[in-house]
């Protein structure tokens, strides 16, 4: 199944390098895009393989209605296409209200229209459009929204893009803005695939849902953050962060541990390093991969059933995962308290080289994994790019 998703990937990036070819040969002098679709629910293409063929960077982003705090996914997906493009990128698409395609097409709230696109902005979008220009009367989007409605110039909606119009030309100084983030958090598609494959040891655990608990901290306490392949350069970064990187092959592995060990605070999630590039498990104990630069070794995994919980020595609680980690030269940050697994370690650290390798073997609670990461943050260096 994993080699599928990546032929797919593969087959579909060669049909989108064809075409571009056609078009330079008939118009060499205008950029080539095409729209990628990041959201939350979208996982077909490796983006990173994508990405340097494009002239421009282009992204299709619309929001879930279900979901209550969608300016994070607005963020979130906005620093992914910044990090696929290395610098500003275009918004192709995004609604100006609600959309056709939901079991339910909320409206948008008022005010939401001018923070949507400005978020996009703030992430490095140097172009925001919409679809679509004229809502249509007929045909399968026609309930889906425009920046002219049917009701035509006198509605919000109108009023709203006029006054948008207006601030993206006040903002014309940001254009080609780059990003500060000391905070990289590896991302990888394979990985993404691999870890939602059938008999995993918890259904439950999924990937964005992972990526997304790790990022809103650092969200919320105005830290910058940009995404990177495992094997980026990561010079530039105080701290990396890997949050759900169940499949890494040997190179990724060996240049997070690099990072680690030249001086940089690498921060690694449960079920990491597990498999190899092709899907195999790492034998010798988890989390395969990472266990020398963590300094554990996990011989069981007790993935935890829907609703339970378990409590931690800090006084948090702990959910979806644990382990039976052993301490191989790591220190115990966290141990559970409660459960088969009472004072075995939750949360470890390790000095590995001239860094710090830190391990969260299990998913706190949203409070308790905050100020965990707002420690290992300050240990690192890393300050807010804005006051909260």
């Amino acid at each position: 199944q994993l080699d599928w998703r990546r032929f797919c990937s593969d087959e579909l990036l060669a049909l989108c390098k064809a075409e571009r070819e056609v078009l330079r040969e008939a118009a060499p002098s205008v950029p080539a895009t095409t729209n990628f679709m990041v959201m939350y629910n979208f996982d077909a293409l490796d983006y990173w393989r994508w990405a340097p063929e494009l002239d421009v960077v282009s992204n299709d982003h619309y929001l879930r209605s279900t979901d209550p705090e969608s300016q994070i996914d607005i963020a979130l997906s906005g620093d992914l296409v910044r990090s696929l493009a290395g610098g500003p990128w275009l918004l192709m698409e995004h609604s100006t209200g609600a959309v056709n395609w939901q079991p339910v097409n909320r409206a948008k709230n008022p005010g939401e229209l001018r923070r949507n696109a400005l978020g996009h902005v703030a992430r490095g979008a140097d172009g925001i459009a919409y679809f679509q220009w004229r809502a249509a009367k007929a045909g399968a989007e026609q309930w889906h929204s425009a920046m002219l409605p049917h009701a035509g110039t006198d509605s919000r909606i109108w009023r709203d893009v006029v006054a948008l119009g207006a601030d993206l030309k006040a903002l014309a100084e940001v254009r080609g803005s780059g990003s500060a983030a000391e905070v990289a958090i590896a991302w990888d598609w394979n990985a993404r695939w691999s870890l939602e494959l059938p008999s995993q040891p918890s259904e439950n655990v999924r990937y964005l849902d992972v990526v997304r608990s790790w990022y809103e901290p650092l969200w919320r306490a105005g830290v910058a953050v940009d995404f990177v392949r495992p094997d980026a350069d990561l010079s530039s970064y105080r701290l990396v962060l890997a949050p759900a990187l169940y499949l890494v092959d040997d190179a990724g592995a060996a240049n997070l541990t690099t990072f680690a060990s030249a001086g940089g605070t690498l921060v690694v999630g449960f079920h990491s390093g597990a498999v190899d590039a092709n899907c195999h498990v790492r034998l010798g104990g988890y989390p395969g991969a990472f266990r020398e630069p963590l300094g554990v070794r996990t011989d069981e995994l007790f993935p935890l059933l829907p609703g339970e919980s378990l409590g931690l020595s800090d006084g948090g609680t702990a959910s979806l995962w644990s382990e039976r980690v052993h301490l191989e030269g790591a220190e115990a940050v966290t141990s559970y308290t409660s459960g088969p697994l009472a004072g075995v370690p939750a949360v470890t650290r390790h000095t590995h080289g001239e860094g710090t390798a830190w391990y969260l073997a299990t998913h706190p609670d949203p409070a308790t994994l905050a100020g965990l990461l707002d420690r290992i943050r300050r240990e690192a260096g890393v300050e807010p790019v804005r006051e909260t």
